[in-house]
Parts: structure tokens; C-alpha cells; sequence
């Protein structure tokens, strides 16, 4: 399995488009140690890809950032993945009030120096 989205983006959001099914919107933080921030980035994509999940994920060292579109039919078994991980279990999640699901069109996760731009100047020199 590729740990990343190998299809262009013009067809990644052709096939959004032609979804039939809904999804929902959603967002979420928490500011936790993570002493491996790579090794927790490749297994949340394992678990959330084969979930059709999509969004922008940053994961630092101080935590994880999550927007993100969750198909409502897979939406139990995101849930689920939730708690294997210590850093998510019970987190707060936030959902879009007025949105169509349609604000992402593939799955990144990238590790970060932070998971907030704060505009200082160690993250503009990394």
C-alpha cells in the first residue's frame, strides 16, 4: 500500500463529483506529546484511506490539526479508529453545519513542526 494519493488531481475531484453518497465535514485538534510523529502519520493513513477519508491532517511533536470529509456510511468505523490511539480517544470533534462534503478530494497527512502556524521564525525557516 502507498502511504500517499498516486491519481491526478483533476480525476480525484471527478470522482468526488460523481460520489452518490453523502459525507460529512469535520474537525478536530488536540494538543498532545507524540514522540513519533511520522510513525503515527502512516498508520492513521492505513486506517483512514481505505475509508474513502479525505482532508488535511498536520501531526507535530505538540499534536494533530484534522479537517476533514467522512463518508456518513463509513462514519461509525472512523469513529472506531479513533480510539486505538491514545491521542484521539474522546477528542472533541466538530461538524460542518451548512456543507456539502465536498471540501476535500484526497487524504494528506503531513507532519509538521507545528500543528498551528504561528508565523514565528523557526516554522519559516523549516
Amino acid at each position: 500500500m502507498f502511504l500517499y494519493n498516486r491519481i491526478n488531481k483533476e480525476e480525484l475531484k471527478k470522482q468526488l463529483m460523481d460520489e452518490t453518497f453523502n459525507r460529512n465535514t469535520i474537525s478536530f485538534y488536540r494538543y498532545h506529546y507524540i514522540d513519533n510523529p511520522g510513525e503515527i502519520r502512516d498508520q492513521l493513513y492505513k486506517e483512514w484511506f481505505p475509508l474513502d477519508c479525505f482532508g488535511r491532517i498536520y501531526i507535530a511533536r505538540e499534536g494533530i490539526n484534522a479537517q476533514m470529509s467522512v463518508p456518513e456510511h463509513n462514519m461509525e468505523a472512523f469513529l472506531e479508529t479513533l480510539a486505538k490511539f491514545d491521542l484521539l480517544k474522546d477528542i472533541p470533534i466538530k461538524y460542518a453545519i451548512e456543507d456539502d462534503g465536498k471540501s476535500f478530494y484526497k487524504l494528506t497527512i503531513k507532519v509538521r513542526p507545528k500543528i498551528v502556524a504561528d508565523g514565528s521564525m523557526n516554522e519559516r525557516l523549516m
